[in-house]
């Protein structure tokens, strides 16, 4: 799904998505990501994914095999692919809403550079924010 926004997205803007999956112990696992939606909302320097489009496919991954909301994916067209301060302040927001339950959160952020992508995950846990490993093992679909 990541790949297929990448291939069509307007370079210039952000775009993104929520991500979808489990999380045991040190490993996180993403089983679904989601596209920006109808209505998000999308500038060079910000992204606001479409909550309707985002709580329905919560809503079918969680109904096809208990996958929960564990993080967000992103581009930053004009910066590095790392947490921005209004990134870093979004997921602090997040996880201090006990009504979502995060106890960490994973974000993907992606950087156009050089006619190719770049990637790299981060978790955010409490007020840190720490870059991690990202392995893709496509199992039953692509990114």
């Amino acid at each position: 799904m990541i790949t297929t926004e990448l291939r069509t997205a307007d370079h210039t803007i952000e775009t993104g998505g929520i991500l979808l999956g489990h999380h045991i112990r040190d490993t996180v696992t993403v089983r679904h990501a989601g596209t920006p939606g109808p209505a998000a909302v999308r500038t060079p320097t910000y992204f606001l994914r479409d909550l309707a489009h985002a709580q329905a496919l919560a809503d079918e991954a969680f109904t096809t095999d208990a996958s929960v909301w564990i993080g967000e994916w992103h581009t930053h067209p004009t910066g590095p692919p790392a947490p921005s301060a209004r990134d870093t302040a979004t997921y602090r927001r997040l996880l201090g809403d006990a009504e979502l339950g995060f106890h960490s959160i994973v974000a993907l952020i992606l950087a156009y550079r050089g006619g190719r992508w770049t990637e790299s995950a981060w978790t955010c846990h409490g007020q840190c924010v720490t870059p991690v490993e990202l392995t893709n093992s496509l199992v039953d679909k692509p990114l």
